[in-house]
């Protein structure tokens, strides 16, 4: 055990003083959520003062009656409901105006005089207030009606108001789906920063095992420590830095979701769910442990990193699917396609996430598929400590796809 965290602490000091790991994997999500906090208080105490303001404003207009001018005549009957105090009668337009800018109303109607064929009613203001401009539109519509209606306030009323329609949806409340634009694109958001957390440490970890491999240090380590320990000390620290950028861009999504604001078109109520940033982090670990591996077997085997495309594209090529089909899955998350990915060991990382974001999963579905990731996670990591072994044989031999399969299965 003390070997094994030697050798992740080694590893985790030479993949820090990597600049592009430390710039995608830690600066550039700190920056991002910087931003993000910065863009988002700006903007709530920009609009707390600008709604602070347009408050104060309509209520000083709110607490002023508003005028009208019939120049149709049609208004002869007050309706008992309606407040005598909040509209004011003027006989002429010119009457109207002086109480306006008296400021003893806070604006006029002015009734068309063809109202009946026309429709036409225009409020006259002495300026715009989004908040306070037509507060009393409701009060002259009414009383337009229940004259219309022969002084019937009960009809006017009902005219006014035809309509009390309630929505009952057959769908199950965990199936809503968020239509800003946050609400969409969140599960597409989740996949990929596990699709990134996945590829990147990989290929740091090829890399690292190429160099050690042609500065000799491989076979320095491997007469003081046994394969178990080189694998699962170099997986586990690499993994640990992956799980760290993880938990830095769902930072990042927290920061954006929670301050954003109207600034970046976020819904009030919308929230990162704990339990989804949770499973996101075993996800990451049972997924990566299963790469994780089987990259360090093509680092322990590839002569340089050129020979190590092909072999890492074919290693890749299930999650690299599972990326490409939930991208379109997205739509139907209870297909049985989906379902499938979510499930299979190799593709579940990346699909189950996105299930979880776009709909609610099973507990069952998600917690199988959790231990299928471990399970597989350990048989790979005991078939890649035979790369190691076999390593000291095969050094100089060209990496194919084949080569690697063959090794890894204990046939080469």
């Amino acid at each position: 055990m003390q070997k094994t965290l030697m050798i992740m602490a080694a590893e985790i000091r030479t993949s820090l003083r990597r600049k592009s790991f430390v710039i995608i994997a830690i600066v550039a999500p700190v920056v991002m959520g910087l931003i993000a906090l910065g863009i988002g208080l700006a903007s709530r105490n920009a609009m707390e003062d600008t709604l602070a303001a347009a408050t104060a404003a309509a209520a000083v207009a709110a607490s002023r009656p508003a005028g009208y001018v019939d120049s149709a005549g049609l208004i002869r009957i007050l309706p008992a409901d309606l407040p005598a105090d909040q509209l004011i009668r003027y006989d002429d337009e010119a009457a109207a105006q002086a109480a306006l800018h008296a400021n003893t109303i806070a604006g006029y109607y002015l009734i068309a005089p063809d109202y009946v064929q026309s429709g036409r009613v225009t409020y006259v203001t002495p300026e715009f207030r989004v908040l306070s401009d037509r507060l009393d539109a409701g009060l002259i519509e009414h009383l337009l009606l229940a004259n219309l209606l022969g002084g019937d306030a009960a009809l006017a009323s009902a005219v006014q108001q035809p309509l009390e329609v309630r929505t009952t949806s057959l769908a199950p409340a965990a199936a809503a789906t968020d239509e800003s634009w946050i609400g969409e694109m969140f599960p597409l958001f989740m996949v990929l920063i596990l699709y990134m957390a996945l590829i990147m440490p990989g290929g740091i970890l090829i890399n690292a095992l190429i160099d050690e491999k042609k500065n000799r240090v491989m076979e320095v380590l491997m007469t003081s420590v046994s394969a178990a320990q080189m694998v699962t000390g170099k997986v586990a620290a690499l993994g640990l830095l992956g799980l760290l950028m993880t938990a830095l861009w769902l930072g990042v999504l927290w920061a954006i979701s929670s301050f954003g604001g109207s600034a970046l078109a976020i819904p009030a109520g919308f929230s990162l769910p704990i339990s989804l940033l949770l499973w996101a982090l075993i996800y990451f670990l049972g997924g990566y442990a299963i790469y994780g591996a089987q990259f360090a077997g093509i680092g322990a085997l590839a002569p340089d990193v050129n020979q190590t495309k092909s072999v890492t594209w074919i290693v890749m090529m299930p999650i690299i699917i599972a990326y490409m089909f939930m991208a379109t899955s997205f739509s139907n998350p209870t297909g049985p396609f989906t379902v499938f990915l979510s499930l299979f060991p190799l593709t579940s990382s990346v699909a189950m996430i996105g299930r979880m974001a776009a709909t609610e999963v099973p507990l069952w579905q998600a917690v199988l598929a959790a231990v299928l990731q471990f399970v597989t996670a350990y048989f790979i990591i005991r078939l890649t400590a035979r790369l190691f072994r076999a390593q000291h044989l095969l050094t100089g031999q060209p990496l194919t796809p084949k080569v690697f399969y063959k090794t890894l299965l204990g046939r080469a």
